[in-house]
């Protein structure tokens, strides 16, 4: 019997894929490599690094905040000297001056700041709930104060580059507790510390200043600086 089907052809031509069938197994390829590639380079994107927020200014003093009393400052605040063996000391009353001035100037209050009048009781024994309430009210009354501030230089080196170290405490008359206390160190010396005192001479003076500044080893320019800080501090919480 003869058989109508055709014989395959076996030729070697017949045995390899078509040009067709090779561009389509290469486009396929190309897509899948091209996708992977893709999904791969979205997964690292996500998984980079976001860049980080700048750290803030680095901080002089630190405040700490009675949270039961609203303000800090109440309509009259009255500034002493804290410390007997820094009582006399000029630098003490001038830096008790110009934190008047700068309250004075931010407008949060008026300020008394009688020389010569101290209270008996210290900062140590106040933020240890150790005083005369007493004491506090005569002196209330007598200066007509919402408020008194003790302020006490615990350091002041003197030779280049200064350093400042000091403590304040508020206390509300009205209530006899301390709604507020300040601890600051102010070290010329730290780099941070250094290039904040010179962009605050800059703006003071009207001109840029330089690392050789005189003004650097001014205390009369530091101590303004000083009491600018501790007054935006206080605005913190105003």
């Amino acid at each position: 019997m003869l058989n109508n089907l055709n014989t395959p052809d076996k030729t070697p031509s017949s045995r390899e894929p078509s040009r067709r069938s090779v561009l389509l197994m290469l486009l396929g390829l190309g897509l899948s490599s091209g996708c992977s590639h893709f999904t791969a380079s979205n997964r690292f994107s996500l998984r980079r690094k976001q860049p980080t927020a700048p750290a803030p200014p680095q901080k002089n003093c630190h405040a700490y905040f009675n949270p039961a009393i609203p303000e800090v400052l109440r309509q009259r605040v009255l500034i002493l000297p804290s410390g007997p063996e820094l009582f006399n000391y000029p630098s003490h009353q001038k830096l008790i001056n110009e934190v008047a001035a700068s309250i004075k100037t931010a407008q949060l209050c008026d300020v008394a700041t009688p020389e010569n009048y101290r209270l008996e009781a210290q900062i140590d024994a106040i933020l240890q709930g150790k005083f005369d309430e007493r004491e506090i009210a005569s002196v209330a009354r007598r200066f007509a104060a919402d408020s008194i501030a003790l302020i006490r230089i615990n350091e002041f080196r003197t030779v280049t580059p200064f350093q400042i170290n000091l403590s304040i405490v508020f206390i509300d008359t009205s209530e006899t507790v301390v709604s507020c206390s300040i601890d600051g160190i102010w070290d010329l010396g730290d780099p941070a510390t250094r290039n904040a005192y010179l962009k605050f001479l800059s703006k003071s003076l009207g001109v840029p200043q330089s690392y050789d500044s005189i003004y650097l080893h001014s205390p009369h320019y530091l101590t303004k600086f000083i009491a600018g800080e501790i007054t935006m501090e206080i605005q913190s919480r105003s």
